[in-house]
């Protein structure tokens, strides 16, 4: 057998390699400035139970700080960590000349030259983090060398990194896209596209090692520029440090996004994506990602292990004893590759999916076959889930076939909102079916059947960046836990000044088991060697979970968590899913009114009316909303709901409310450690909540959170999905921020001689009997001076052919309409959209109504509400409001079971001296009684009368009089003549000479006629009706009137200090959950004017404290924090308080005792 010469197959490998390490390109994204140290800022991530600080320098958690990291969210939450650096190391080689006189620049990428024995290279080690402690610094020691946060991706002005709950933290002028160019100014930069989010919360900056001048300076011979040419503050003048440097470090750009999940399955858990890009004009070989995690499980970081999970890409820990900082329960920390650093060029299936070398970088060149590009046709069904069929022709640049190109049917280029647009939907991530869908993109790339990407712009779904299984992933290759290394001088030790020391932690295969003793260890866990070409960019998605898990089995030598398991399960179909999971719906915008012992929440309709979720094919899931009240900050007043284990998991409400739509009750899917999450009841819908149950003078924390419907059928079956509610505190725990969907309320009583406004009335006449009445909910929001007019709408459901005043109808809607300025329609109820059982439908009859079982309230509008009783559903006689309205007389009214309906209007029987002051027109047609049955030929048709029947609902348009009824005489003893003893007169509507309908039916019988009624007598037969189309309600917000003196002098005796006396706390005095922050104590005076001074002195005179009230005109209380005049705590003993309503001219003066 032939055999090829050695050198033959060594040159062909090294040209396989030097292919393989040829795959670099200009980097095309954002041209950023040198990161800066004027860039940093600080943020929280509060999107659910994971609590954690971070700086936009890439550090997480810090120490010895308190209130940086906790898990769960609450007061029972402990801190889990005193810091987590990223860590990014590389190898770089530059060749040597071989004299050593002079400086070594030259990089070396080419495999062939680094294969080469005969040419002689220096090894350069990296290691890029920004940590609290150990960085590398300038020879003056005042500058460290690392990453630094770049200009230009949040608002200089404010205060925290972008974050998108927090618009105004974005920057003003658009984020950075390519080149120097900008994008999206006003909209969130999102993952997937223009203002996409599909996180509850989200952060994200950029960082870069331009300051890192190692290896820059004049005593080094061997010099590594990454990017020869770029200098510090090129592009940024005004940069604070280091300017005129040249550009250093490796040349990496590090954008950082962090997502948060509220929802059940998903709220113990956050997500860090991190995008490496190489935009050096060199290659990087070797380079390695991975993280140091200083643990701090429970608040106390010396008796804490850890172990690792190859299968799941996972390293945890856990605290040995499981109790933690005042004796509370521990949980389990997490770390997970949900995507590590890929290997697209080394020829092999890393990740055993069935594709080698797949890449998320390349482009969408040519359209191939189902199954080109498929290396192992078995592995690639089985990982991505397919069934042969499910195989299809695709671009060559979607290996996993999941872009999903579009359907123009009409041919015309843009897709309507009818068609199937797929993820065929342009760079800018924004289809037809989205709220902030402006129309195609401008470029071209939505409608072209073509999946398409640029660096630094966006990304279709499903594709490239947004496409998160495209890629080849290499995995956990590290786990190390050591003690912390010692601080004294020293290039060896496991610092992040040690270069090198550090690669050979991170750098090299090595999953380690820690059997040593415990002590306070450090975790260090990462992923690589990788190369990362030049322009390239390599993205890495790490999950932080939390968890409680048995002891038992953490201890054991399988070091088992199974709760951890399952969240690492649901955090992987989020993953896969490309982060798009389940959201919430959009969130309410809650405001509070704070009453005399209530308070009352209202809330806008965002939710149900503007609510898209992609992950259940962007239709509308919303469901209900859910009231949470709390005492303490961190809302855990409410979170008593349990899980299978015992441990506290969901919130109970004080309200609920939900959609009428048959899904209600308890999930019996996506069940969070074996609880289901409950629905609702199928009340309705309703946006206002008054609590009354509170007291005046204390704090409440409420939060209004929408959710959604859930998603059964998706992989193991998603949980509904719930908005958070945002309470962030800084370090003394004061409330820094709240979400739009929190109030913090203090109940209280009215102010001294406070009036408030009242709503005025205006007389209208109208044929609807029900009841319309307006109330004042939250005064805040009132539009003072403003005029309403409420009508209704109606459907009708009968009619009489031809005659104009022949219906029956229903009231089936409610307008609203504010008058002030112009007539503008605030608010709506009909048969699409009602509130709670407002509207009803009768399947019986098949029409909407107005419920007429309860009076009801409408949903608030411009702070108020209307009661709104309708009386009645269907016409009926009203014998009350019927009777004479001049003279007397023995008569009696009947009217139709039927007929009547389609007549019930008021009526005026006027009697007259004229025998014929009325002749009847019917001559034809059938007469019925008031059963319904036909009096057949016994009747004298066009009779001549002494009275006639007014119509007085209507004015006929011809005449301008009220129509007249027609009437026919029931001839009971069929002798042709008009008896009125003993016939009876029956009223009703003609068309021409033909009888069509009964009205009612008079009778002079009770007395045979004897009282019959005199000339110029009349008789008002009248109906109780559901509310009609033409009958307006109107009403006007009178101002408010100020200050009533009279009342306010007598206000002033009701002044109170509560508690009084003051014994230890009382019930107004919010807990702390640092046990380093003291106590803060108050006490509350009641009743006090809106506008005066209050004095403190003690008994003997001396002025303690002096308070300067100015409240809102309606707030009638003020608290006093029970410190003097320097901030000191006052001591126990009486206390004298003078009070100075100037506004009023009286003084009021009292005395309250402090027992401590």
């Amino acid at each position: 057998m032939q055999t090829k010469p050695l050198f033959t197959i060594f040159g062909i490998l090294i040209l396989g390699i030097h292919f393989a390490f040829s795959q670099g390109k200009p980097y095309s994204g954002p041209e950023d400035p040198a990161g800066d140290i004027a860039a940093e800022k600080e943020g929280y991530m509060t999107g659910n139970r994971v609590f954690i600080y971070f700086r936009n320098t890439t550090e997480l958690s810090d120490w010895p700080r308190v209130n940086v990291s906790k898990w769960p969210n609450n007061p029972d939450g402990l801190k889990m960590t005193d810091g987590i650096g990223l860590l990014i190391g590389a190898k770089v080689y530059i060749e040597d000349d071989g004299d050593a006189a002079t400086v070594d620049t030259i990089p070396m990428t080419d495999p062939l030259d680094l294969f080469n024995p005969n040419k002689d290279r220096h090894t350069l080690y990296y290691l890029q983090t920004s940590y609290r402690e150990e960085m590398d610094l300038d020879p003056t020691g005042t500058v460290e060398w690392g990453f630094y946060p770049v200009f230009g991706y949040f608002d200089e002005t404010g205060e925290y990194p972008a974050l998108s709950n927090i618009s105004s933290s974005w920057p003003i002028n658009g984020w950075p896209s390519t080149g120097l160019e900008t994008k999206w100014p006003g909209e969130w930069n999102g993952r997937f596209g223009r203002g996409v989010t599909y996180a509850d919360q989200e952060s994200y900056y950029v960082v870069n090692d331009a300051q890192d001048q190692e290896n820059l300076g004049t005593e080094d011979f061997v010099r590594y520029y990454p990017r020869p040419g770029h200098y510090i503050g090129d592009l940024k003048p005004d940069v604070t440090i280091q300017p005129g440097a040249p550009w250093g470090g490796l040349g990496l750009r590090v954008s950082v996004r962090g997502f948060q999940w509220n929802n059940p399955q998903a709220r113990d858990a956050i997500f860090w994506e991190y995008s490496v890009a190489n935009v050096s004009d060199y290659d990087l070989r070797d380079v390695a990602f991975g993280y140091w995690l200083d643990n701090s499980i429970g608040g106390d970081g010396d008796d804490d292990l850890g172990y690792f999970n190859k299968q799941e890409d996972m390293a945890y820990s856990w605290d040995i004893n499981g109790i933690g900082a005042g004796g509370l329960p521990t949980g389990v920390m997490g770390f997970a590759y949900l995507e590590s650093p890929g290997l697209a060029y080394d020829y092999q299936d890393n990740d055993n999916d069935g594709l080698i070398d797949e890449k998320r970088d390349n482009e969408a060149t040519a359209l191939i076959g189902p199954t080109d590009g498929i290396a192992d046709l078995n592995a690639f069904l089985d990982f991505y889930k397919l069934n042969m069929e499910d195989l299809k022709e695709h671009w060559d640049a979607d290996e996993d076939q999941d872009w999903q190109d579009g359907e123009d049917l009409n041919g015309d280029g843009i897709y309507q909102i009818s068609e199937d647009y797929g993820d065929d939907i342009g760079i800018d991530g924004v289809g037809p079916g989205e709220l902030n869908y402006t129309g195609p993109d401008a470029d071209g790339t939505e409608g072209n059947h073509r999946p398409d990407f640029l660096e630094g712009v966006g990304c279709e779904p499903n594709f490239n960046t947004t496409d998160v299984s495209e890629s080849d992933m290499v995995g956990l290759t590290t786990f190390r836990m050591f003690p912390i290394p010692s601080h004294a001088p020293s290039n060896e030790t496991t610092w992040f000044k040690n270069d090198e020391a550090m690669w050979g932690l991170i750098g090299v295969d090595s999953l380690e088991e820690y059997l040593d003793n415990i002590s306070n260890l450090v975790e260090v866990f990462a992923s690589g060697p990788f190369p990362l070409f030049q322009g390239r960019v390599e993205r890495i998605s790490m999950s932080e979970l939390h968890s409680y898990d048995p002891l038992e089995g953490l201890s054991s030598s399988e070091h088992t968590a199974p709760a951890l398991y399952e969240l690492k399960r649901i955090v992987q179909v989020i993953y896969e899913k490309d982060y798009r999971f389940a959201q919430p719906p959009k969130m309410p915008t809650l405001t509070a009114t704070a009453g005399d012992s209530k308070v009352i929440l209202t809330w806008d309709d965002v939710a149900d009316t503007k609510t898209r979720d992609p992950f259940v094919g962007n239709i509308n899931d919303f469901e209900g909303y859910k009231v949470y009240r709390s005492t303490d900050k961190y809302m855990s007043d409410p979170e008593i709901i349990t899980d299978g284990y015992g441990t506290p998991m969901f919130k109970k409400p004080i309200y609920q409310c939900d959609l009428v739509d048959d899904i209600y009750g308890f999930t019996d899917f996506g069940l969070v450690n074996g609880s289901g999450y409950n629905l609702g009841s199928d009340t309705g819908i309703k946006h206002i909540f008054v609590d009354n149950t509170v007291q005046n003078g204390r704090t409440y924390y409420y939060a209004v959170v929408a959710y959604d419907f859930g998603a059964p059928d998706i992989g193991p079956g998603i949980a509904p999905s719930e908005n958070n509610a945002v309470i962030e505190l800084d370090e003394a725990e004061e409330v820094r921020t709240i979400g739009k969907n929190v109030a913090v309320v203090v109940p209280h009583q009215q102010a001294a001689g406070y009036v408030p406004p009242e709503i005025e009335m205006q007389e209208s006449e109208m044929l609807g009997s029900g009841t319309v009445e307006p109330l004042i909910r939250a005064q805040g929001s009132l539009k003072q001076g403003h005029q309403y007019a409420l009508t209704f709408s109606v459907d009708t459901i009968g009619t009489i052919s031809g005659y104009d005043y022949g219906f029956q109808y229903v009231t089936n809607g409610i307008k609203i309409y504010d008058e002030t300025d112009s007539t503008v329609l605030i608010y709506s109820e009909d048969t699409s959209k009602y509130v709670g059982k407002n509207i009803v439908y009768k399947d019986t009859a098949d029409y909407w109504t107005l419920n007429t079982d309860e009076i009801f309230l409408t949903d608030i509008f411009d702070g108020l509400q209307v009661s709104i009783d309708p009386g009645v559903e269907q016409p009926r006689i009203s014998y009350q409001k019927s009777g004479w309205l001049n003279g007397s007389g023995n008569i009696r009214v009947t009217p139709t079971q039927t007929e009547a309906l389609m007549l019930p209007w008021k009526y005026n029987i006027v009697f007259s001296d004229d025998d014929s002051a009325y002749v009847g027109i019917g001559r034809s047609g059938t007469v019925r009684d008031e059963n319904g049955t036909s009096i057949g030929t016994n009747k004298i048709t066009q009779p001549a009368l002494n009275f006639y029947v007014q119509n007085t609902s209507f004015i006929d348009t011809a005449t301008g009089q009220y129509p007249l009824m027609d009437i026919v005489v029931h001839d009971e003893n069929n002798n042709d003549i008009i008896e009125v003893g003993i016939d009876r007169f029956f009223v009703g509507a003609t068309v021409g000479t033909r009888w069509r309908a009964t009205a009612f039916i008079i009778d002079f019988k009770l007395d045979s006629g004897a009282t019959y009624p005199q000339g110029d007598n009349t008789y008002l037969v009248d109906w109780q009706r559901p509310f009609f189309v033409t009958d307006t309600v109107r009403f006007e917000v009178g101002e408010e009137t100020g200050l009533d003196l009279s009342i306010a002098k007598t206000d002033l005796d009701s002044i109170r200090v509560v508690p009084n006396p003051y014994v230890m706390t009382n019930m107004m005095e919010s807990a702390v959950a640092n046990p380093f922050l003291n106590q803060r104590r108050k006490i509350m005076f009641t009743h006090v004017p809106a506008d005066c001074i209050i004095k403190i002195f003690t008994v003997s005179g001396v002025l303690v404290d002096e308070i300067l009230v100015n409240n809102q005109p309606n707030n009638g209380i003020v608290h006093w924090d029970m410190l003097t005049r320097e901030n000191l705590e006052i001591a126990a003993g009486m206390y004298i308080y003078h009070i100075d309503a100037q506004q009023i001219g009286e003084e009021k003066v009292g005395k309250f005792a402090v027992i401590k």
